[in-house]
């Protein structure tokens, strides 16, 4: 793509999909889209049913309604993108209509975790995915425009505007204007793509309130651009951020133009810093421990600040999966640049990120990521002082990131009893029963970084006048990675250092081994055993898997600690 040609020119050019009809290059796009036809074309568009919508409210389960309103959505993408690459087939626009007339006739298009009436009679609601319904009904009615039945094109616009428009034209104080992560970006950016499609006559009227939702979006970032969130809610929350910010520069001739903020600069290179050792990523807080790199941000990015921006291994495939994010998944064949090879990713390579306070080292043998920060942070996880050790494409020592979303999972009464959540999920240590909580003021301090170590104090974290004091430093060599503790810890218990792992270890005398890493214990160690614990997975309807702990536990009195990670 050019980059003289925003998104929506090229949305509006015959001349473009004829090219992803017939070019080689998009061969896997077409490919993945007519196996998920397969799929949706002949399916029940399944129905929304209030059992399931009231499930959230009786016991927080959310995966029941929420599946089904993800396949709507996905369908949505799939044959609207059919219809558009393929204009003389029919079946595919016949599709659409039918799963546009459903999600129409939602009650809401906000979902039931984030109805802000319970089960009062509230349907108009703005969240996420009431904003996304709306952006991909604009896109869609640029894309295919008069191709449309003329009801189905007034029912989109209706429905948007009452659903959407009118409700953010109404001055109401929504609680994610102002705020400082991916909701803000998400929900506005939405909003504004559904008014530029839309109602293009109030687009620049609205502009400052865009504006000032984007610049709060910005602000939860530190001028080091680490997304606290997680590398997920950096493709989603910064991926929102660069449709509207491409959309901007567009509708007003380059008036305004983020992309020569310095800090938009900087956020932009964080996928490349976080992605450690082959697709593994860095999975604090409720990240995700593999990334699939969208080829149209990474190739967007990368015409907008060169070389400073690593063109990773992406994959054309996979954008109607999951959530179904339309924008994104537009913008991962529009912005796709076929020009645009593949760059081995840089090793040998040390990031200090020191407003995130996370340090990074990547070297040819493994890649490896600690935290510090505080315990009240987006998404947050209680895990100052965990970290990842990644070795031929696997985390090794790893860390759970997102646990299944659930009511309880956004509660803080319940959420630190998650194991995915709580600082007993991660590794770190406990002393008897204290763990470390949640709350900003329990927080890392003394935080020194340098290219072969990372040290600091964490005993503020576990907020317990028994532990008088306790620092933990990481040091690295090409062949090892050392995790040394010291600590004046007064409880009656023992102390207990604990390490998570996705695979089951075998111990041997003064440690243990796993995924052929040898790991020594140094210090007073009484005992150690392996505790194997199921955890929830992530958007998967309750379903569990197995992983394991180390716990070394340490005689009474001990005050020091070393585990060394060789191989």
């Amino acid at each position: 793509m050019p980059q003289d040609r925003s998104y929506f020119e090229l949305a509006r050019d015959p001349a473009f999909w004829e090219t992803v009809r017939k070019s080689p290059v998009y061969a896997p796009v077409r490919e993945y889209l007519l196996e998920k036809w397969e799929g949706y074309r002949d399916c029940v568009i399944p129905a929304l049913k209030f059992s399931d919508y009231r499930k959230f409210f009786d016991s927080g389960e959310r995966d029941s309604y929420e599946d089904s309103y993800y396949l709507r959505r996905r369908i949505l993408i799939v044959a609207s993108l059919l219809a558009v690459i393929y204009p003389d087939e029919p079946d595919y626009l016949t599709r659409l209509e039918d799963v546009i007339f459903a999600v129409s006739s939602e009650y809401s298009w906000c979902l039931p975790a984030h109805a802000a009436n319970g089960l009062n009679d509230d349907p108009v609601c703005l969240d996420l995915f009431a904003c996304e319904t709306a952006s991909a009904f604009g896109e869609i009615s640029v894309l295919l425009g008069g191709r449309l039945s003329p009801l189905i094109r007034s029912l989109m616009k209706r429905e948007t505007e009452r659903r959407v428009i009118d409700p953010y034209l109404s001055g109401k104080k929504y609680w994610w204007l102002p705020a400082k992560h991916n909701w803000s970006a998400v929900c506005v950016g939405s909003t504004a793509t559904a008014v530029w499609c839309f109602r293009p006559d109030l687009f620049m009227q609205l502009l400052p309130r865009f504006r000032y939702s984007m610049d709060c979006f910005l602000s939860g970032y530190g001028e080091d651009g680490f997304c606290l969130e997680g590398i997920d809610y950096w493709q989603y929350g910064f991926g929102y951020f660069l449709c509207y910010a491409e959309m901007e520069r567009y509708v007003t001739g380059g008036k305004y133009d983020y992309f020569k903020d310095p800090k938009v600069r900087k956020i932009s290179t964080y996928q490349q810093k976080v992605i450690i050792n082959g697709h593994v990523t860095v999975s604090f807080s409720d990240g995700s421990r593999f990334s699939d790199v969208s080829p149209g941000v990474t190739h967007f990015l990368r015409r907008e600040y060169g070389d400073e921006i690593e063109l990773l291994q992406g994959d054309l495939t996979g954008f109607a999966e999951g959530c179904a994010r339309y924008s994104l998944a537009t913008r991962d064949i529009a912005w796709f640049d076929p020009s645009f090879g593949v760059e081995q990713v840089k090793e040998n390579t040390v990031y200090r990120a020191e407003d995130a306070e996370w340090w990074i080292v990547k070297n040819p043998a493994y890649g490896f990521a600690a935290k510090a920060g505080n315990n009240d942070e987006p998404h947050n996880h209680n895990d100052i002082g965990s970290f990842i050790f990644a070795k031929d494409g696997k985390q090794v020592f790893g860390d759970l990131g997102a646990g299944l979303y659930t009511r309880q999972y956004f509660r803080n009464e319940t959420r630190y009893k998650i194991i995915n959540c709580s600082s007993l999920g991660h590794s770190v240590p406990y002393f008897g029963e204290t763990i470390q909580k949640f709350g900003k003021e329990y927080r890392a301090k003394d935080v020194t970084y340098g290219d072969d170590a990372f040290s600091f104090d964490l005993s503020a974290a576990y907020g317990d006048e028994d532990l008088a004091s306790f620092s933990r430093t990481f040091s690295v060599s090409p062949a090892s990675v050392t995790v040394s503790d010291k600590f004046d810890w007064n409880g009656d218990a023992p102390a207990v250092e604990r390490f998570m792992l996705w695979d089951e270890p075998t111990l041997v005398e003064g440690g243990f081994t796993v995924r052929g890493v040898n790991c020594r214990l140094k210090g007073k160690v009484a005992k150690t055993s392996v505790v194997p614990f199921e955890y929830e997975i992530h958007h998967a309807g309750g379903r569990t898997r197995t992983a394991y702990f180390v716990d070394a536990e340490l005689e009474r009195g001990a005050d020091s600690f070393t585990l060394e990670i060789t191989f």
